[in-house]
């Protein structure tokens, strides 16, 4: 009675695969098992590979037994074996001592849990979920006499260990098993006969049974060689198109908060070149390369960037970490500088629980170009001949009006005359060594946090700016605060299309933006546990000039 821990090849990973078991463990043999199902002969051709190192190594606590005038203490490397079970067209591997770290780069990483889905569960020992966008983001449970899946939207499994549910003759393995990129058994029997029948039988459920359960699976990508493709398929991505590149709007929230707009500075450097910018943008870079005669799109990703925060330095990173990015093709997306996988499941459930926030959708609050137009001519008779525009010309005062009353202000100005909203934008709190701003807008004991953009990375700032607010907001850390009762983000979005309405209500899912709805889903559950109730206001930029 033993383990066996099988993988499933990826078929496009086979050849690299079969190299890489030549080069790195001795090939020993091929044995062929025959076996008939329905009366159909299949066949198996199984051939080990194992490395037998002959290095002895010091242990790491040698030091120990020198205090002592101990003789030390030599430990041989650890063995290694695969062994390559191949049906047809179709490439397995069963791992046993260390060698799973060679052979779980080239899986079928979906092949473990399409099993999972498949089987019944007696009982759940323990899970492994991760939850890249909290704070909390790797969660290991461990349960007594449960059998579900238990999870949250915005969770994905990275491994089960459960008992199953199996036929009291059923002999071929114990009813415990692990899954994770591979399937771990404890056959009853070990042998190669064995083996072929517990592929078979793999195969017979994945074949013949009907999804049991919905699994999330939300990775970090480990596989070296799809890291490289995914960044690669970047490359390409910022070679053909730039502008479609967006970079995030990064907090540090505490004695260094930062924020990546008006009122902060930063230091982009490529090689010697380096230039203090006051708003980190791909236009902004684009004069840095410009002025420098960098080639933009080959070297975007080996820029690095300093943050300050009251003239201090406070972080310096690539620029490859601000940037958010979906790839669609391999279903995996860019985070803080990490890729990471999601499957259906993960989006089934994350698209479910962002259905059930209250949206609404009032034209009265979208933001028109015409009136922000009308807005700086009122200024400019306001206030062109204040000492700061003295020696002027018009279009010079026009301009540093419109830098001072950009878009996101003028909105809040806009909404606050108008429609009755009272205007924080701009006024911050003093708390500990920080100034915070607790909210943008109030109305109807309803705190705002508003944003325009166009994508996640524009928009996922004013989630987290929402959620720290509320929690200094929460615990009287301000001073006097109106009364509250809901919380609302409010996206202005610069888009053609208008979201449709679903029984009133914008559908909030059809915006192609995963991390923005990873954060939200997030958000709503820190708001109601604080207890407050969730709202989103989704309104438009309108180009009516």
């Amino acid at each position: 009675m033993g383990q066996v821990n099988i993988y499933k090849i990826d078929n496009n990973k086979k050849e690299q695969f079969y190299k890489d078991m030549y080069s790195k463990l001795e090939l020993q043999d091929t044995v062929e098992i025959n076996k008939v199902v329905n009366e159909e002969n299949i066949e198996f051709g199984m051939t080990l590979y194992i490395s037998k190192p002959a290095e002895e190594k010091d242990v790491s606590w040698n030091w120990l037994l020198k205090e002592f005038n101990v003789e030390e203490v030599k430990n041989s490397t650890n063995p290694k074996s695969v062994l390559l079970i191949e049906k047809g067209d179709t490439a397995y591997a069963a791992t046993f001592g260390a060698a799973y770290f060679i052979v779980d780069k080239y899986c079928d990483r979906q092949f473990a849990f399409n099993f999972a889905r498949k089987v019944q569960y007696k009982e759940i020992k323990t899970t492994a979920l991760t939850a890249p966008n909290l704070k909390r983001n790797k969660i290991i449970n461990t349960y007594i006499n449960y059998n579900d899946l238990e999870f949250d939207s915005g969770e994905s499994f990275t491994k089960v260990k459960a008992k199953l549910e199996i036929e009291e003759d059923f002999d071929l393995y114990k009813e415990t098993i692990e899954i994770g990129n591979s399937i771990k058994f404890t056959l009853n029997n070990n042998s190669l006969e064995n083996i072929a029948e517990l592929i078979l039988h793999i195969e017979n459920i994945l074949e013949s049974q009907e999804d049991k359960y919905k699994i999330p699976v939300f990775a970090k990508v480990m596989d070296a060689d799809l890291i490289k493709t995914l960044d690669e398929r970047l490359k390409e991505e910022i070679r053909k198109n730039i502008d479609s590149i967006n970079i995030s709007e990064v907090d540090i929230i505490g004695a260094t908060e930062i924020f990546n707009h008006n009122d902060t500075q930063f230091t982009i450097k490529f090689n010697r070149k380096k230039e203090d910018v006051s708003e980190l943008s791909i236009e902004q870079l684009k004069k840095f390369a410009k002025k420098y005669g960098i080639n933009l799109n080959e070297s975007l990703l080996d820029i690095r960037v300093i943050r300050y925060n009251n003239g201090a330095s406070v972080k310096t990173e690539y620029l490859k970490n601000l940037i958010d990015y979906t790839d669609d093709d391999e279903r995996c997306i860019l985070l803080n500088g990490q890729w990471y996988h999601f499957n259906d499941d993960y989006l089934e459930y994350l698209s479910d629980s962002i259905r059930e926030i209250d949206a609404i959708y009032n034209p009265d609050y979208d933001l028109r170009k015409s009136l922000h137009n009308q807005f700086i001519d009122r200024k400019y008779l306001e206030e062109k001949d204040n000492d700061e525009y003295q020696g002027k010309t018009e279009k010079e005062i026009r301009e540093k009006l419109k830098k001072k009353y950009y878009k996101e202000r003028y909105y809040n100005i806009m909404l606050s005359e108008e429609h009755g909203f009272e205007n924080y934008d701009r006024v911050e709190t003093r708390i500990g060594t920080a100034d915070i701003e607790l909210m943008d807008l109030y109305k109807d004991k309803t705190m705002f946090a508003v944003k325009i953009g166009s994508s996640s990375g524009k928009l996922c700032y004013v989630v987290d700016q929402s959620i720290q607010a509320l929690k200094l907001y929460k615990h009287n850390l301000g001073g006097e605060k109106p009364e509250l009762k809901d919380v609302a983000i409010l996206l202005v979005l610069e888009r053609a299309k208008k979201l449709k309405l679903v029984d009133g209500k914008p559908d909030i899912n059809e915006l192609d933006m995963l991390l923005l709805k990873n954060k939200l889903d997030s958000w709503k559950k820190e708001v109601r546990v604080l207890g407050y109730n969730p709202v989103i206001y989704v309104n438009y930029v309108i180009n009516d000039l």
